[in-house]
């Protein structure tokens, strides 16, 4: 893999048309069962738990006919980040821990404790990644809009348009491959002007280094779209207070009964279950 690809690195935000049977779910009935698993994985404590959301959102991986190496790509680019906050995690934990120590250094040390609190902090990263990529992977531009638009009704009436909260929501989504993708092209523009990309004996430091400069140019590109794409957007009538109506209307059946039933149970297991 070339050092400038990094839109292939990238799976979450991605849509993958695969007709499959949770593609053809209720775009509400997605949401609200994905939204209750990551409150699921947020909140629940124990690795039986968490094992038990990682192996559900691994199965809904292959019924959606998503590539389980395609999600698992996903996790390599947020992956030094996640092991810098396990080993944090070991190290504060096992501080604080009254067990024995396996290894101890001056005033650092790590024990068991220590390492279940970094094992289980990976572990929920990674499942956490898992499910938003099956969620952007089986969930459309236009699903996510009325889907969000469903949900977030009740909030009309409190003044909170949802249909501008839903549009909101979903850009944000959208938005992190157009990020991948911008980068992919600067950094083929600084290396084609002599900046030097992909040396293998370079240390964790200098790719740090050599990511800086990256970084100015994306951001001002970035905010550069964003308000081309604010004026498109009200140049199309999207700030309008009036009622927005769909060409498709979407309706719930047993499938998605059956879906939001299993989610709600396996989600209560894991939070609730005889887990220590």
């Amino acid at each position: 893999m070339s050092d400038f690809e990094y839109l292939s690195r990238i799976s979450l935000g991605q849509y993958l048309a695969t007709n499959s049977m949770i593609h053809r779910l209720n775009p509400g009935v997605k949401l609200a069962g994905f939204s209750l698993m990551i409150l699921a994985m947020t909140v629940c404590k124990s690795w039986q738990g968490l094992l038990i959301l990682f192996g559900t959102a691994l199965i809904f991986l292959l019924v959606s006919r998503v590539s389980i190496k395609y999600a698992l790509r996903g996790l390599l680019t947020p992956l030094p980040f996640i092991l810098i906050l396990a080993l944090i995690q070991i190290l504060m934990v096992s501080y604080q821990s009254s067990q024995p120590a396996w290894f101890s250094w001056h005033f650092l040390k790590i024990n068991w404790v220590g390492l279940l609190s970094g094992a289980i902090l990976c572990l929920r990263f990674s499942a956490l990644l898992l499910l938003l990529t099956l969620s952007s992977a089986t969930l459309s531009t236009l699903e996510i809009v009325h889907g969000l638009d469903n949900l977030l009704r009740p909030l009309g009436k409190i003044g909170i348009p949802s249909g501008q909260a839903a549009m909101v929501i979903q850009i944000m989504l959208r938005f992190i491959p157009s990020l991948a993708l911008n980068a992919e092209k600067i950094a083929k523009s600084q290396a084609s002007r002599g900046a030097v990309w992909g040396d293998p004996k370079g240390n964790l430091f200098q790719k740090t280094r050599q990511m800086l400069p990256l970084l100015l140019p994306l951001f001002t590109i970035s905010l550069q779209q964003a308000d081309a794409l604010a004026e498109a957007m009200l140049a199309r009538g999207y700030a309008s207070r009036n009622t927005r109506t769909s060409l498709k209307r979407y309706t719930s059946g047993i499938n998605d009964l059956i879906f939001m039933t299993l989610t709600m149970a396996l989600s209560g297991l894991a939070l609730f279950g005889p887990f220590k």
